[in-house]
């Protein structure tokens, strides 16, 4: 073989592994691109979960139902005032 045939079989050599080596890394930056993708549907997912949780949580009559049950909390009535004595231990006095 001439000189030249060396350097045309090393040509085609190196662009051959050159060739492997960018379909190796559209490979994995496909299998990337896809794990992200399915990561980001998992997440939109997630937030319309989460609102609709946040939907039921904000819902008045849960939020008057729990004042009522767990703080003991009674509704305000206009012709009942109330008074606020800071020293004494009873603290709203009717």
């Amino acid at each position: 073989m001439t000189r030249r045939q060396w350097f045309l079989v090393g040509l085609i050599t190196a662009s051959s592994l050159s060739l492997v080596n960018a379909r190796y890394h559209e490979r994995r930056l496909f299998t990337q691109m896809d794990r992200t993708e399915r990561a980001g549907l998992k997440l939109d997912s997630d937030i319309e979960v989460l609102q609709v949780e946040l939907t039921a949580l904000r819902n008045p009559g849960r939020i008057d139902a729990a004042a009522r049950r767990d703080l003991k909390m009674i509704p305000l009535r206009p012709t009942e005032p109330l008074y606020y004595r800071p020293t004494g231990s009873a603290g709203v006095m009717r």
